[in-house]
């Protein structure tokens, strides 16, 4: 299994905010959809630690591939 390098969570945080905003839903709507609360998503995207059940559900909410937001951050870490 490939780790992932050199990602932050910051890097994740900001593809998270573009696939949510690509899915046509503010942040609160992703985050109550997901079972996330707001002040925690928000904290979360702006450099915060998302467990792995937080990513899945946001990647389900937004109807994008976990591995597919994984992979646009890992290109951001690469820039």
């Amino acid at each position: 299994m490939k780790q992932i390098e050199n990602v932050t969570s910051r890097q994740i945080g900001d593809v998270l905010k573009s696939t949510i905003k690509h899915a046509g839903l503010t942040q609160d709507e992703a985050g109550i959809k997901a079972g996330i609360p707001r002040n925690s998503l928000n904290r979360k995207l702006n450099g915060g630690t998302f467990n792995f059940d937080e990513l899945a559900r946001i990647s389900q909410v937004t109807g994008r591939k976990l591995s597919d937001i994984i992979k646009d951050a890992e290109a951001l870490a690469d820039e």
